[in-house]
């Protein structure tokens, strides 16, 4: 219970700061975190500082990219539709985090090896329906937490 009254405090604070970021930032931030990993692990140097150089590098110009592009939607007068974008997005990524990999971990008992034996929570339903509906997010499971009963159907 106590996990569930967690759960609905963060959403209300993360939709608030999507709120205040917006759908354009929020969007090229998460795209920036994606691409700059996923272009600083295919880079053949991989030695020192390499591979952080060209993750900071990948990063900045999305975020550059996507500061121009905000431009250009204030000029539209969208601002509205893009904050109220910017919570729904929010959320949706805070909610996909957060059950699938934050609250397993963080209630993960290692003597037991299971989670909490609470059946129904809002965050196990939430999970089972993300990886129900969204097959490919079960693969954002922990390894840790493949066997435990939240990844099962």
């Amino acid at each position: 219970m106590l996990i569930d009254i967690l759960l609905v405090a963060s959403i209300v604070i993360i939709a608030r700061i999507g709120w205040c970021t917006g759908f354009i930032k929020t969007f090229f931030t998460v795209l920036a975190g994606f691409l700059a990993i996923f272009t600083a692990n295919k880079y053949p140097y991989q030695e020192g500082l390499n591979f952080y150089l060209i993750f900071v590098i990948i990063a900045l110009f999305i975020i550059m990219l996507g500061n121009f592009t905000l431009r250009f939607i204030s000029f539209f007068y969208l601002n509205i539709l893009d904050k109220a974008a910017g919570m729904i997005l929010s959320i949706c990524v805070w909610l996909i985090i957060s059950v699938n990999i934050i609250i397993p971990a963080v209630t993960y008992t290692y003597d037991e090896h299971t989670l909490y034996a609470q059946k129904h929570t809002i965050y196990k339903n939430i999970s089972n329906v993300i990886q129900s509906k969204i097959p490919v997010f079960k693969n954002y499971v922990p390894r840790l937490l493949e066997k435990s009963d939240i990844t099962k159907k």
